[in-house]
């Protein structure tokens, strides 16, 4: 059987559109799949995974050994409305930012102070609360003001926002011919900074004003107010930058 030149080329074509079609096939089945949006992942798993530095009464903290809270009561209804199951990691405040920056959870749900060079690096959920940072003082101790507290020490929980508000009044304080604190001493979390102060280690402690009633609740004849400095601060919840579909879902609840 004779085969022309025409036939030669369209085999040379079928198998060339042969060799394309399979590479194409290949390739396809070795691409990752288009990754799901933090929503879609919390949706198809059935499940969201949340961050809480247990540390904030009365939003977020510890009673006989469970979460409670006006925080966790809100997280309670949310998920619910949301149809999904609810995993919550109790973490220290050091690191728990970074941790939902690298996806180890879905969401921060503690009480996070909205501060300018944050809101860029985190999804932020529509404010929870607003608090002043309180400056306080051991039950009984004379410091009656601002006046008082040159050449004290001072705590703040490394990173928050009380931390920052404790420099401007040092630098205030040292501005107007004072001493300035004579440390600000840094913790990892709030507890610490709190069972220092009632230990006699530092002499002020720092707080969102709205912790302090339940902090006397819970350790009577303990704590005491001393001064509120700066303007207030708004709280919320953050998630990834990339998880603003997920915030927005969750705005969705609260605005209910």
């Amino acid at each position: 059987m004779e085969i022309t030149m025409i036939e030669i080329r369209k085999l040379k074509v079928t198998k060339g559109l042969l060799a394309f079609a399979t590479t194409f096939l290949l390739l396809l089945s070795i691409l990752p799949a288009t990754a799901q949006t933090v929503l879609q992942k919390v949706n198809s798993n059935g499940k969201i995974t949340v961050a809480t530095e247990v540390a904030y009464p009365p939003m977020e903290f510890l009673k006989d050994g469970k979460v409670v809270g006006y925080g966790k009561d809100i997280l309670d209804l949310i998920v619910a409305d949301m149809g999904v199951q609810l995993e919550q990691l109790q973490l220290p405040w050091d690191g728990i930012l970074a941790g939902v920056l690298a996806n180890k959870y879905d969401l921060v749900a503690t009480s996070v102070a909205i501060k300018e060079d944050r809101v860029d690096k985190y999804a932020f959920t529509r404010p929870l609360a607003k608090a002043q940072t309180m400056l306080v003082k051991r039950y009984g101790d004379s410091m009656a003001s601002l006046n008082d507290v040159n050449g004290k020490i001072v705590g703040a929980e490394l990173g928050s926002s009380q931390a920052a508000e404790v420099e401007a009044v040092d630098a205030e304080l040292k501005a107007s011919g004072g001493k300035g604190f004579a440390e600000i001493r840094g913790f990892k979390s709030t507890d610490d900074m709190r069972l220092a102060l009632a230990g006699g280690q530092i002499d002020i402690g720092t707080i969102p004003s709205f912790s302090l009633a339940t902090m006397q609740e819970q350790r009577p004849n303990t704590f005491a107010q001393l001064a509120l400095i700066g303007n207030g601060t708004l709280f919320a919840w953050v998630a990834h930058p990339n998880g603003a579909d997920l915030r927005d879902r969750i705005n969705e609840s609260l605005a209910k």
